[in-house]
């Protein structure tokens, strides 16, 4: 079995190990710094006698792919972590537990779902209700424990401890008979298997970048970053809402609910958007050529359904044609013919998004597509009134 090292010094970069074993790629060393991951926390990568780690399993031993060795068995190599990436995996699970930890005492029913700890993204899935009012309270009191430099601890214990009572801990995964805790000063023990820094004060800040639905997995997703990164995006994002303050002429403290009136503000114009839109609809009358009636328009802030639906109620007439748009987000074209006609639908629909790139589908009397170009919703309903004109002038 591998001797891990970095459970006793999780600061340890350079090594040297003997193989023990080699099965193509794979390499099982006798001891190894290398962390396989586990806790949410992605594995190490680095270099056994400069060749790259690229992977890492781990059973009963540590198994390190290392594509093209030639390693033999009896083999003293050195071996070499990629410590910029350790540190900052470190940095950034030692910060999860940190946030999660004053998250949960502020508002104790959260439950934590599933941890993601990469050099890419720091974040955690939990469920329960939050918000950001919660997060900016729970960031201030990490910062605090940041500014405190709080030491970080392990300890050993058995798995029917008294200790185990009192820690954050999911029972049903842990194997064997022993914990290891985690502890962030007195503020939080948890059980874990994964590699921390020494003292809170190597986090330099944490700062939560961002708040998302997590469904169907949990409810929410919080997405961190620590050190150097955290500061850099602190600076931007405070410039950004500065700016923003500027824009809107209102206090950066105000921003949030100059923006909500804002929001209600376009609610109501496109309330108002879409009633005016749905009455032009009920209004429409056609264009007569060659004995076939052209019902057309382009409507902004009216939803597919009500377009879908009067072009079905209009197509009810023999010798009917409907060309209309809806220009919201996308958009949205709708071709429809009565049956009495021979016009192939999705022909002309296709046709007339060909010059937007768009697409669509459908039958000979329906079609409906779109394009992300709402701006372009009169012309491409005007080139689907010229198809239609030139079918029916054959």
């Amino acid at each position: 079995m591998t001797r891990l090292l970095y459970e006793t010094d999780p600061y340890l970069a350079k090594f040297d190990a003997t193989v023990e074993k080699v099965n193509g790629e794979w390499v099982v060393l006798d001891r190894t710094a290398f962390f396989p991951g586990g806790g949410g926390q992605a594995p190490d990568t680095g270099w056994i006698e400069d060749l790259e780690v690229v992977e890492l399993r781990s059973n009963d031993s540590v198994m390190h792919r290392v594509p093209d060795n030639h390693f033999n068995v009896g083999d003293r190599v050195e071996c070499e972590i990629d410590w910029e990436r350790r540190h900052d995996l470190m940095r950034g699970h030692t910060g999860e537990h940190l946030l999660f930890s004053t998250l949960s005492k502020i508002h104790p029913e959260i439950e934590l779902v599933k941890i993601a700890i990469t050099p890419k993204k720091k974040s955690f899935m939990l469920r329960g209700a939050i918000n950001w009012a919660l997060i900016s309270i729970a960031q201030q009191e990490a910062n605090h424990a940041i500014m405190a430099q709080l030491p970080i601890t392990e300890q050993w214990v058995s798995k029917d401890s008294e200790v185990v009572k009192d820690i954050r801990i999911k029972v049903e995964r842990i194997h064997g008979d022993k914990v290891r805790i985690i502890n962030i000063g007195e503020i939080d023990k948890a059980a874990c298997a994964g590699v921390h820094i020494q003292n809170t004060r190597e986090l330099r800040m944490l700062l939560v970048t961002k708040l998302t639905s997590a469904r169907p997995a949990g409810d929410f997703e919080i997405e961190f970053e620590t050190g150097k990164t955290a500061m850099e995006s602190a600076l931007r994002l405070a410039t950004v809402g500065l700016q923003a303050s500027d824009t809107f002429g209102a206090r950066p403290d105000d921003l949030v609910s100059a923006i909500d009136n804002l929001k209600e503000e376009m609610n109501g114009l496109r309330s108002a958007l879409r009633r005016y839109s749905q009455a032009s609809l009920a209004n429409l009358k056609p264009e007569k050529y060659e004995g076939v009636r052209i019902y057309s328009g382009s409507f902004e802030g009216i939803d597919k359904k009500a377009l879908i639906d009067a072009a079905n109620d209009l197509t009810k007439e023999e010798r009917t044609v409907v060309v209309m748009a809806s220009a919201d987000d996308r958009l949205l074209l709708v071709v429809a013919s009565s049956r009495d006609l021979d016009l192939d639908s999705r022909e002309i629909l296709l046709e007339a998004l060909k010059p937007v790139e768009g697409k669509g589908g459908g039958g000979r009397n329906f079609a409906s597509g779109g394009a992300a170009m709402p701006q372009a919703a009169i012309d491409v309903v005007a080139r689907g009134v010229q198809l239609v004109k030139a079918w029916s002038g054959r």
